[in-house]
């Protein structure tokens, strides 16, 4: 065994569930409004010059707008770029493209931001929803219908003159479709729109019903950002609760889960019960932007999980873990609260750079956007700071239910910028960890565009993260507001197509001209298909690094297994990423290996040791605590 002792530190953190104080209240039997069966075929498609809706950029928003700005302001644009840098895992395991095409038609210009959903029947039907349009594509890519949300019930809802927000999903139990989009944002007329298909084919008719958005009246508020999840009996929505004329930031009250039973939905009953779940709290303040986990091969039941985190904090290990314990129909629903810790921080990510120098790409919070569970694990993913890097990344987590364990990793890179993750399940009895997870990139040479990458799991090993496919390239920056900062786009949508094993189709933005020759751009749609290999067993072993003791007063001793003679460098930094000091280079021999350095002089906290190879590749990372 071969010893390094040099100057100068991980406490590799575990998940625990923390005593938590909480409360919620439970309302029953409140009744969707019935709308008039409609047929989707039998609408007028709108014109090119069909009014969208804006979402204009939310107005300044305290200590997070400070935050954000911080950020930007200390981001250098990364010249020259290596733009195959990330290659953290063998290209045999990254997923295959088997469809990538355009969503909208050219005569269509989506409202800003890019509010991007997207579900796929059995049978190829596509319906790709963005800001206030829905279209219908066959899985060739062939354009079938484009309609605007606001005339799908137009005539039996009134006065749907704001409309946006859509999500879209598909029930293969059933073999229907879900649609749910936002009408109104103040609250004279807030309504949560609920559409289920009755038949397979969107085209034909639809049961639509009317939630009232302000369920709090006489309070003055609204709903705002929906999420949507499925369950075997229900459909789940949560909505963020704001008040009239403030900012989605600095007007939030609560947010809310509404359970509803979808047999009566699709069913077209006059009269759908629903229950509502509010004034989720910890430590007496509201729980923010909560995600439901979708199931993975097969939908849960009876019971639902939710996720939500600390969306605004510059750096957090919270989870909440919220679950609904039976259906809407049986009566005996209780909910819930875990409060968990993940190995690993996430924090809002600054601003996204674009070959637009002018112009940055907004990233928002670090909200959970998507989540799915199979046979006891969650996999949930969410928009992040990456600190050592001071870029925007992925965050992916995992958590072990049985134990209350979240073990994370990151996608990130040294030369793009990543945000607006989702993910969905592509695993099998083998490889019952495996998903594919979608997001948007950018970088100072690469127009913004659409990515995946896959994440794969052997049983009692460390998950591993693909290489990252590029989908789409966008074609032009994105300058539609006409201020240093642009909207993206606030989510992405991706799908598991249920009756084709290993199949995931998504749906993404992308940079575009207005016509040939603009100099301004705006966000195009972009839907594609991949397919995974699960069954390789190419996982690359992970280095065996164990660090003594820890937390560390006077020194540390990192050992480790080495595979082959290569040169390593060891780093240290601070948890906000800045470099402590580069306490060696040196090449290391096969077999086992210690590297032990002082830490008398360090001041007492957490900093992170990070052993890259000589081509800069990760090859451990390491939390450290000085006492």
């Amino acid at each position: 065994m071969r010893k390094i002792t040099v100057l100068a530190i991980g406490l590799l953190l575990c998940s625990v569930a923390i005593a938590q104080e909480f409360s919620y209240k439970h309302e029953r039997d409140l009744i969707l409004t019935k709308v008039k069966r409609v047929v989707v075929s039998d609408l007028e498609a709108p014109s090119a010059k069909v009014t969208h809706m804006v979402n204009e950029a939310p107005e300044p928003w305290g200590a997070m707008t400070e935050l954000k700005k911080t950020l930007d302001a200390n981001r250098s644009r990364r010249f020259p770029l290596r733009l195959d840098k990330y290659k953290e895992t063998p290209e045999d395991i990254k997923p295959d493209v088997k469809a990538s095409f355009e969503g909208l038609t050219n005569f269509t210009v989506p409202g800003i931001p890019n509010d991007n959903n997207m579900a796929i029947s059995d049978s190829g039907i596509i319906m790709s929803v963005a800001n206030s349009t829905a279209s219908i594509l066959n899985e060739n890519g062939t354009f079938e219908r484009l309609f605007g949300l606001e005339t799908i019930v137009d005539g039996q809802l009134p006065n749907l003159n704001r409309v946006y927000d859509p999500k879209v999903a598909y029930d293969p139990d059933n073999d229907r479709f879900i649609l749910v989009f936002l009408q109104g944002t103040s609250s004279p007329d807030t309504r949560i729109i609920v559409g289920f298909s009755e038949t397979n084919n969107p085209h034909n008719a639809w049961n639509f019903y009317a939630i009232d958005g302000n369920p709090f009246a006489p309070n003055t508020t609204w709903s705002d950002y929906p999420i949507i999840g499925l369950s075997k009996d229900d459909l789940f929505i949560t909505v963020n609760i704001l008040r009239d004329g403030e900012s989605w930031q600095e007007g939030f009250t609560q947010s809310i889960i509404w359970q509803i039973d979808k047999a009566s939905g699709f069913e077209g009953k006059d009269t759908v019960y629903q229950d509502l779940w509010h004034d989720l709290n910890y430590n007496g303040k509201p729980l923010w932007s909560i995600c439901a986990v979708q199931g993975g091969s097969a939908f849960t039941s009876p019971n639902m999980h939710f996720l939500s985190v600390r969306p605004g904090d510059a750096s957090n290990d919270s989870v909440f873990l919220h679950e609904i314990t039976d259906t809407r129909m049986s009566g005996n629903a209780t909910y819930n609260l875990n409060v968990l810790t993940a190995d690993k921080k996430y924090g809002v990510p600054p601003s996204a750079f674009q070959p637009d120098p002018e112009n940055l790409l907004q990233t928002n919070d670090t909200r959970v956007l998507s989540a799915i569970e199979h046979d006891g694990y969650i996999q949930y993913v969410q928009s992040t700071m990456i600190h050592e890097k001071n870029s925007p990344g992925i965050f992916h987590g995992l958590l072990d239910l049985s134990n209350l364990n979240i073990n994370a990793s990151y996608i990130e890179s040294d030369s793009f910028d990543y945000a607006y993750p989702s993910i969905t399940y592509v695993g099998n009895d083998e490889y019952p960890f495996a998903s594919v997870i979608t997001f948007s990139h950018s970088s100072e040479l690469v127009f913004p565009g659409t990515s995946v990458a896959f994440y794969n799991k052997n049983q009692g090993e460390e998950g591993i993260i693909s290489s990252v496919v590029r989908i789409k390239d966008g074609e032009h920056s994105i300058n539609r507001l006409g201020d240093s900062l642009e909207r993206w786009g606030d989510y992405t949508g991706i799908q598991t197509r249920y009756n084709r094993d290993g199949e995931v189709w998504f749906s993404g933005s992308f940079g575009r001209p207005y016509a040939p020759g603009s100099p301004r751009g705006r966000n195009g749609i972009w839907i594609g298909s991949v397919t995974v290999d699960r069954t390789l067993t190419t996982l690359p072993k992970k280095k065996e690094v164990m660090l003594l003791p820890n937390p560390a007063l006077e020194k540390a001793i990192v050992r480790f297994t080495a595979e082959e003679s290569e040169e390593l460098n060891f780093n240290l930094y601070s948890m906000e990423g800045k470099l402590v000091g580069e306490l060696l280079t040196a090449m290391v021999e096969v077999g086992r290996n210690e590297f032990e350095f002082s830490t008398t002089n360090l001041a007492q906290g957490y900093y992170v040791l990070r052993i890259l190879n000589a081509n800069e590749d990760l090859v451990a990372s390491l939390k450290i605590m000085k006492l």
